[in-house]
C-alpha cells in the first residue's frame, strides 16, 4: 500500500480487507515518524500474532496474560500455525521482537481506551522492588550469563552488545567484500557508527572530503525508506580509510550512474536506485558469513565502533554525541562493556602486573628483616 506517496505495510484479514485495530496502530507509528522499515517490522510481527489468534479462535481484545504466554511458546517452537519457512524454532532475537510489538500494540489500545481492560502484562505489581515476571521474561531469561546487561532507570531496558574482534575481524570482512560499495558501507558503520538507516540515506552532498566530514540528515522522502533516528541534523568526522574508500567507488563503479544517493543497486534491477534495508542486511550477512563471522548484522558494526570508543577513554556523553544520540546514557552500555573487557583483561594479566613471591612478602623481603644500612624503619 501507499501513504502520502510512500510505500507502507498493513495487515489484511482473510476478505482482504485491513484489520482496522492495526490500522490503527500501524497509523500511530507513520505518525509520530517511524520509518518505512519500522512500520514494515510491526505488520510482520503482528501478522503472526493474528495468525496465532485466528488458530485458537480469539478476539484481539479477548486474550489472557496465560494465551500471550502460549503464543510465545508456539512462537519460540515454531509450531503451527506459526511454523517459520525453513522449520525448526526461532532465534530469541526474533521472538522478543515479536513479542515486544505486541505487547507495544496493547499498550497503545490501552491508552486509547480500547481493547482488554483487565489484561496484565506483568504477574507481579510494579510496586515490588524486584524485576516485573512479565510473558518476556523466559525469553529473556536464555539470555547467556556472560552477556553483559544494564540496567536503565529502574527498568530491565538492557541492551545485549555484539561487537566483532575490532581491526583484526574488520580487515577480513573488507577483504571478503566484493564491491567497493560493499566495502564503504561496512566503513560507514564501522568507522563512522552509523545506523544502517543512516548510511543508506546519505547522498553525494553529505560527504565533504576536504574536511574529512559527514552529514547526518534525517529525510522523511528517502525513495528507500531509509531514516535517520535522530531528528536533529549532526556531522561524523570521518578517518580516511573511509574516504579512501569513497573515492574508489566513485571514480570506478559508479562513475557513469547518477543518483544523487551514495549506496545504490550495482548488479540488481534498476541499477543506480538506492540500496535497500533488506538487500544491506543480505549483503552484510552473506560478507559475514564469508569472513568466517557468524550471524552478522549492521548494528554489529556500530556497536564495535562505540566500544573501541569507551576503550580509548571516551565518556558517555562523548560517544552519545558522536553516534547522535540524544541521551549520554544510551551510551553508558559501551562504558560497561569496556569495563568489562579491562577486568577479564586484568585478570588474564595479573602475574604480569603483581608476579607471584616465593615468600610472599611486600616487594620479596621477609618480615622481620633490616634494611641494607641496618637501621630499623617504620
Amino acid at each position: 500500500m501507499t501513504v502520502h506517496g510512500q510505500p507502507s505495510w498493513t495487515v489484511v484479514d482473510t476478505t482482504g480487507l485491513p484489520v482496522t485495530e492495526i490500522e490503527q496502530f500501524l497509523h500511530w507509528q507513520r505518525a509520530i515518524d517511524r520509518s518505512a522499515n519500522t512500520v514494515r517490522s510491526y505488520a510482520r510481527h503482528l501478522s503472526l500474532y493474528y495468525r496465532w489468534l485466528a488458530a485458537r479462535v480469539i478476539d484481539w481484545d479477548a486474550v489472557t496474560f496465560d494465551g500471550l504466554c502460549d503464543f510465545v511458546g508456539v512462537l519460540s517452537a515454531g509450531l503451527p500455525p506459526l511454523v517459520p519457512r525453513d522449520g525448526g524454532g526461532r532465534a530469541p532475537s526474533t521472538v522478543k521482537a515479536v513479542n515486544a510489538a505486541v505487547r507495544e500494540f496493547y499498550e497503545f489500545h490501552r491508552v486509547e481506551g480500547r481493547g482488554p481492560t483487565d489484561l496484565v502484562l506483568t504477574r507481579n505489581p510494579s510496586r515490588l522492588p524486584r524485576r516485573s515476571h512479565s510473558f518476556l521474561a523466559h525469553i529473556e531469561a536464555r539470555q547467556p550469563s556472560d552477556v553483559p546487561r544494564l540496567a536503565r532507570a529502574g527498568r530491565p531496558a538492557a541492551e545485549t552488545v555484539h561487537v566483532i574482534d575490532f581491526d583484526t575481524a574488520f580487515c577480513r570482512l573488507l577483504d571478503a567484500a566484493s564491491t567497493d560499495r560493499d566495502r564503504l558501507l561496512l566503513s560507514a558503520m564501522y568507522d563512522l557508527g552509523l545506523r544502517i538507516g543512516q548510511a543508506l540515506g546519505l547522498r553525494h552532498g553529505d560527504l565533504d572530503p576536504m574536511r574529512r566530514r559527514v552529514r547526518i540528515v534525517r529525510r522523511e522522502d528517502n525513495l528507500n525508506g531509509a531514516l535517520s533516528k535522530q531528528r536533529a541534523q549532526f556531522t561524523v568526522d570521518a578517518p580516511r580509510r573511509f574516504f579512501d574508500l569513497y573515492a574508489s567507488y566513485l571514480l570506478g563503479e559508479i562513475a557513469d550512474l547518477d543518483s544523487d544517493y551514495v549506496f545504490v543497486n550495482l548488479s540488481r534491477h534498476p541499477i543506480g536506485a538506492p540500496l535497500t534495508y533488506s538487500n544491506a542486511y543480505q549483503l552484510i550477512e552473506h560478507i559475514g558469513a564469508s569472513a568466517g563471522i557468524d550471524d552478522l548484522h549492521p548494528h554489529m558494526l556500530r556497536h564495535t565502533h562505540a566500544t573501541a570508543l569507551a576503550k580509548a577513554g571516551w565518556t558517555a556523553p562523548e560517544i552519545a554525541g558522536r553516534l547522535g544520540q540524544s541521551h549520554p546514557s544510551s551510551a553508558d552500555v559501551y562504558i560497561h562493556l569496556a569495563s568489562d573487557d579491562l577486568t577479564d583483561k586484568l585478570r588474564r594479566t595479573e602475574h604480569l602486573v603483581w608476579p607471584d613471591r616465593q615468600d610472599n612478602t611486600p616487594c620479596g623481603r621477609p618480615h622481620g628483616r633490616a634494611p641494607r644500612d641496618g637501621r630499623a624503619r617504620r
